[in-house]
């Protein structure tokens, strides 16, 4: 277990790298030693639309999961800086969230988490705000340890190792407290043995683009800060159909995930459409949503990704 504690640490520290990386001069490209030039509109390197977007050594996010890939605030959660302890809020048993969860090893790495619940809405757009009963999100935690809140059903973690993993969700209302019957945290858990990840297991060498033919799907993307840490990225999508219990398997027209970048940077797959992110660089940051297939290729309109892009200014 100390050793998985430590692997994340370093983790961590890789990302706040990347992130920091991605703040460099105006003139620099996304991607080190990538010619501007290349750069596509969303602001992202040829490689970045890849699955294989970084190196092995730089984690590629859906290759090398258990360094890079972020998703749905698997970013250095800003929530994180005072601890899990929120305090809780207590509700009757009759009118209480129930939650459950499935977990699954992601061929590509990492895990894929399935959180089923009752008695509960998630309400993204109500995060860090006063609470209301039955409203709120999820908040993750990996050995004991909170690593991120989260607004989905499914969400992908990469910051897992080959081993056992007690995996939490635990339910928390919108101003962080944890639900709770008679001061008891209402949760979920599961042991999971995390397989060992082979990378021969898929090949990094046919990464292309799936060319959409007839109408091509659109989205949008809003990015707001957070009341209390971080920020939330809000996704509009039409003409798709994300299915995460898909997700690395073979290519299914009209079906997929989506990836999301900030200044070309991946930081994760989304598998719905709210998603917060815990800490971005100073500065301006472009923040890019992209169309991927199952098997994580982008989809193309006329060669260039069906993507969103809009950029925020984080204040130092």
């Amino acid at each position: 277990m100390r050793t998985r504690a430590i692997l994340r640490l370093l983790a961590a520290l890789s990302v706040f790298a990347l992130l920091a990386a991605a703040c460099g001069d105006d003139d620099e490209s996304t991607d080190a030693g990538a010619d501007p030039a290349d750069q596509v509109d969303d602001g992202m390197s040829d490689d970045d639309m890849s699955d294989d977007d970084m190196t092995h050594d730089g984690s590629d996010p859906d290759h090398d999961d258990h360094a890079d890939d972020m998703t749905d605030g698997d970013m250095s959660d800003g929530d994180m800086a005072d601890g899990h302890d929120h305090g809780v809020v207590d509700v009757a048993g009759d009118v209480a969230p129930e939650v459950d969860l499935e977990v699954f090893a992601d061929p590509a790495g990492g895990v894929n988490i399935h959180v089923i619940s009752d008695n509960f809405e998630v309400t993204p757009r109500a995060a860090s705000t006063d609470h209301v009963d039955g409203q709120g999100h999820y908040h993750l935690l990996i050995d004991g340890e909170k690593v991120l809140r989260f607004y989905n059903d499914w969400i992908y973690y990469a910051g897992v190792v080959e081993g056992d993993v007690e995996i939490t969700v635990v339910v928390s209302a919108n101003d962080h407290r944890s639900y709770a019957i008679d001061g008891e945290e209402i949760t979920a858990s599961a042991v999971f043995t995390v397989p060992t990840h082979e990378h021969d297991d898929h090949s990094h060498d046919e990464v292309s683009g799936v060319e959409i033919v007839g109408d091509a799907p659109t989205i949008g993307v809003e990015v707001l800060e957070d009341p209390k840490s971080g920020w939330n990225a809000f996704v509009s999508l039409d003409g798709l159909t994300l299915s995460p219990e898909n997700v690395s398997t073979e290519h299914v027209d009209g079906e997929g995930h989506l990836h999301i970048y900030a200044n070309g940077q991946k930081l994760g797959r989304l598998y719905d459409l709210a998603t917060h992110i815990g800490a971005l660089p100073e500065g301006d940051v472009e923040i890019s949503v992209v169309a991927y297939t199952n098997d994580h290729n982008p989809y193309l309109v006329d060669g260039a990704p069906v993507s969103a892009a809009v950029t925020v200014t984080v204040a130092p």
